[in-house]
Order: structure tokens, then C-alpha cells, then sequence
């Protein structure tokens, strides 16, 4: 080390304790750099994130961490600025030893003596590629969510009753034609049910927050451009019953076949009456005719009648037979279209955007703890069991809940801790194809300042690929999950030094055990 790079060291490290607290930092890169951009020192957080040895980086220039083909701020502005503003700041690709870039958020610091000479700088660096490409993909799924919506015609909606919130995504104001900035009112919404249904809607939804009861429903919405729509509107209750939550979907095109169909039955029923009478007429007229005229001393005005009344006859015959043709036709196409098939496909569709909704939802509550950090207090895990437990014997009460007490406290996130294992037990439930699903839920202590918390059930167990993500830690373009769960509930307890593991149980399903640290560790 150069007599410059061992002044630099001694004067921001003469400090035992604090050279020995970045030393063991390793969630950041914390070293210092000399005047001139030199890597003077490393510590444990930069060997992980950047991944040379000390031995390696020791000398090497600032440099060596850009992209040759980075088209960002230079490392010389970097240290330019930091200069001469005293500090810089950024989010940028570097690159790894291995050759693998990472996104960093970088702080750069000047380093001056009492007389304001430069000595040198301090770097802090912090991988924040995960939280990057997290965001990718949330932003990928409302992309999905919103194409979903487009082609479909649905749309989603939350009412929160006791804050009076409204949620309604773009799918649900593109249905009534409102601008997709526009947030509306509870009350101001429901000036877009038509007056004759607003009864009905409401009615469906009270008794969603009163009894729990589903509900699925058509009824007419007037847009914002004053046009009438037809909607199926599918609600739940959730929680403690002061949300209800559902699916909108339009299905004027429906409703109109049916009116056509309708009105097209109704004159051919008409037409048919009509040409019957005809007929009916020309058949009494004909006997009057025959009964009048005596058959041997026929005349030709004679032949001439009974030949224009025969006439008559064949072409209103020919005419009903022709009707007759066109009803049939409309009735095997409506019957392709039977009531049972139309529902069948629409709760496929709803059925899906529901998971999609569900996704969007996952997604929001996710960024939402991300955005609020990896703040850790003391959670009483019985406190969660006993939500979860009331969320889900609402919802699914053909699921048996087994809740084991423990009196446990984990150092994390409350609702983080939640998401998480609200998440595990949903994926127990939703895969469980036994004729009586079982879930029991329980928390143990365990030597060295840890709790576990497990999730067992009898279902047919969770995929290898699933586990493999857990075991890397990563998804890759050629092994990723199905959705956003596993990885999703990694982040959540990996975020509080916890661990999460799956194991196979002998009598069939699986247990997931989530380890986190006490308070007092």
C-alpha cells in the first residue's frame, strides 16, 4: 500500500471499532478510495457484492466496476462531482468480477483534511438488483392485467365500507367510459346504475357485508357518455366483511343477441299466424268452390278458379316452409349459445381475471412493503394465526384450519409476516385436492434465539421447480415459478435474516417452516 492510500486509511480508520463495523457490514460495499480514484480498502460487503478479494481489488481504479458499454455518468465525473459538490449520488449498472452486472444505488463522499485538501473518497454501495427486477415484473403483471381487461371487457372493484375507499381499475372505468384518471366517490359511481337497478345492486352487495353471501348479478350501467350497458357484476365479501371486492364484465353483445333473437321469434311466430289464417281462408274457399261446382260439367272459368285458388295455396305453403327453415336455423344457433354455455365461458373469463386481480393485488401489497422497508419490532405470531384464521374460515369453509398456539415473538415486519404466510396458506388451500383439505399452522422455539413457524398440508405437494428457486434464491429466464408466491414469501422472511424451507410429509403434503429471529437475538 502506498504512503498516500496508508495516510487516507489512518485518517478515516484510526478508529478501531468502526474499522471493525465495516469490516463486517454485509449487506453494503463500504471502501474508501484514494484522490485519485484508487480502491484503498474493502470490507466483507464489497468482497459479497462486487465479488474480488481483498488481495485482488487492493490499487485497482474505480473503473474496473463500469460497464465498458455504459452509457451513464463516467467514474472520473463521479469523482469530479463528488469533488466538488462534496458528495454524488446515482443508480447505475456496474459490473461484477464474474462478469454479471448488477444494478447499484452508489454514494460517493470527498474526504477532505482540516485544511480542505482532498484525501480521498468514501464509496457506499448497495445492491438493489432484486428490487429492480421486482419491480419489472410487477409492472409486467398490470401490463397483463390491463390486456386482459381490454380484450375481455372486465374490470375490477373494491369497496371498502368503513373509509368509504373506492377502488375500480382502468377495465372498470373504461366500461362506463371514465377517463382513467378520474377517481370517483362511492356515491358518485352509483349515479352510473341505471335507476331501475340500482336496487338490485345494492341489495347483492348489503347482503355480501351481512351475511357473507357471493353474489352475481346483471344489471345496466349509463356511461359518462350517456350510453346503456349491460354488466354482469360478480362480488365477495373479504376480511371482516367491511370490503367487498369483485369483477365487472360487459355483456351488451349478449343481451343484444338475445333481444334480436327475441324480436326475430316474435314476427316469424307473427308471419307464420298470418300465413296460417291464409291458408286456412284459401282452404274454405276452395271447398266452397268444389262443393258449388259439379265435377263432370266443369267449364274452363271453373278450371281457372280452382287453378288460382290451388295457387294460392302452394306459394303461402311455400312461404311457411321457408319461415320454417329460418326458424330452425336460429334455433340451433341459439341453441349453441344456450344460457348454461354462455355462463360456463363467462366464469371462465371472470375466473381468470379474478387471478389476474388476485396477481395485481399481490403485486400492490408487495410494493407496498417494499416501500415501507425491512422496518423490525417484536411480532406476536399468535396475533397472525388468528387473522389468518378468521380470513380463511370465511372463505374457504370446507378447509379445516388446525392454529397451534405458541406464544411466540419474532423480530419482523407484521405485515410483512402476514403477507407471508397468508401466502402459504392460500397456496396450501387453493392446490389442496383432497375431498377434506387440512392446514394446520403452528411456531416452536428453537435453540439459538430463532422461531420456527410451519405450514403443513395434505395436499399433493409443491413442485421441484418451486423449491429449486427457494434453494438459488433467484429465478432465472429457464427456471422461474408459476407466480409471484414462493418467491415472493423468500423476499419477505430472507428480508429479516429468516430462512424458509419445504419438506415432504410421509402421509402426503408438505411442510414449509419459516425461521426467524426473537427480539432478543
Amino acid at each position: 500500500m502506498s504512503s498516500e492510500r496508508m495516510e487516507l486509511f489512518e485518517h478515516v480508520e484510526a478508529d478501531l471499532i468502526l474499522r471493525e463495523f465495516f469490516q463486517e457490514v454485509t449487506e453494503y460495499a463500504i471502501f474508501l478510495l484514494d484522490a485519485d480514484g484508487f480502491v484503498a480498502t474493502w470490507n466483507e460487503g464489497a468482497r459479497r457484492i462486487k465479488g474480488y478479494e481483498h488481495d485482488e481489488i487492493i490499487g485497482r481504479h474505480l473503473s474496473v466496476f463500469y460497464p465498458d458499454d455504459g452509457d451513464g455518468t463516467s467514474p472520473e465525473t463521479v469523482l469530479s462531482i463528488a469533488e466538488s459538490e462534496g458528495s454524488y449520488e446515482e443508480k447505475g449498472w456496474r459490473v461484477r468480477k464474474d462478469g454479471s452486472h448488477i444494478l447499484a444505488h452508489v454514494t460517493v463522499r470527498a474526504l477532505n483534511d482540516d485544511a480542505g485538501e482532498l484525501k480521498g473518497f468514501t464509496k457506499i454501495v448497495r445492491d438493489v438488483t432484486e428490487t429492480y427486477e421486482y419491480r419489472q415484473e410487477l409492472e409486467r403483471s398490470r401490463d397483463r392485467l390491463e390486456r386482459t381487461e381490454q380484450l375481455a371487457d372486465i374490470g375490477g372493484w373494491e369497496v371498502d365500507y368503513e373509509t368509504g375507499d373506492l377502488q375500480l381499475t382502468d377495465g372498470t372505468k373504461r366500461l362506463a367510459d371514465i377517463p382513467p384518471d378520474t377517481n370517483l366517490t362511492l356515491d358518485e359511481l352509483r349515479d352510473h346504475f341505471h335507476e331501475d337497478d340500482r336496487a338490485i345492486i345494492d341489495e347483492a352487495i348489503e347482503g355480501a357485508r351481512t351475511d357473507g353471501e357471493p353474489f352475481d348479478i346483471e344489471m345496466r350501467v349509463i356511461t359518462a357518455t350517456g350510453r346503456t350497458r349491460w354488466v354482469q357484476v360478480r362480488g365477495e365479501p373479504t376480511g371482516d366483511r367491511t370490503n367487498v371486492r369483485g369483477a365487472v364484465r360487459d355483456i351488451s353483445d349478449r343481451k343484444e343477441r338475445e333481444e334480436r333473437l327475441m324480436v326475430l321469434n316474435r314476427v316469424l311466430r307473427h308471419n307464420l299466424r298470418n300465413n296460417l289464417n291464409i291458408v286456412s281462408g284459401y282452404a274454405r274457399e276452395l271447398r266452397r268452390d268444389l262443393d258449388g261446382v259439379d265435377i263432370p260439367a266443369l267449364g274452363d272459368g271453373d278450371h281457372e278458379r280452382l287453378h288460382e285458388t290451388l295457387e294460392n295455396i302452394s306459394e303461402t305453403t311455400r312461404g311457411i316452409d321457408t319461415e320454417l327453415r329460418t326458424l330452425d336455423k336460429l334455433v340451433d344457433a341459439a341453441s349453441r349459445f344456450s344460457a348454461e354455455a354462455m355462463v360456463s365461458k363467462t366464469n371462465r373469463i371472470i375466473e381468470n381475471a379474478d387471478g389476474l386481480m388476485s396477481t395485481g393485488e399481490k403485486a400492490r401489497r408487495f410494493e407496498s412493503v417494499v416501500k415501507e422497508g425491512a422496518d423490525r419490532r417484536p411480532v406476536r405470531v399468535d396475533d397472525v394465526f388468528t387473522d389468518l384464521k378468521q380470513t380463511y374460515e370465511q372463505k374457504y369453509p370446507e378447509v379445516e384450519i388446525r392454529l397451534e398456539p405458541g406464544e411466540q415473538t419474532v423480530l419482523a415486519g407484521e405485515h410483512s409476516l402476514f403477507l407471508a404466510l397468508d401466502e402459504l396458506v392460500q397456496n396450501a388451500i387453493v392446490h389442496n385436492d383432497e375431498d377434506c383439505p387440512i392446514v394446520a399452522v403452528s411456531s416452536r422455539r428453537l435453540s439459538g434465539e430463532r422461531v420456527a413457524i410451519t405450514v403443513e398440508d395434505n395436499g399433493p405437494g409443491i413442485p421441484r421447480t418451486e423449491r429449486e428457486i427457494l434453494k438459488r434464491g433467484k429465478e432465472t429466464p429457464l427456471a422461474h415459478g408459476s407466480g409471484m408466491g414462493l418467491w415472493t414469501v423468500h423476499w419477505f422472511v430472507t428480508q429479516f435474516d429468516g430462512e424458509v424451507s419445504i419438506a415432504d410429509r410421509e402421509e402426503g403434503g408438505s411442510t414449509v417452516e419459516v425461521r426467524l429471529p426473537t427480539p432478543e437475538n
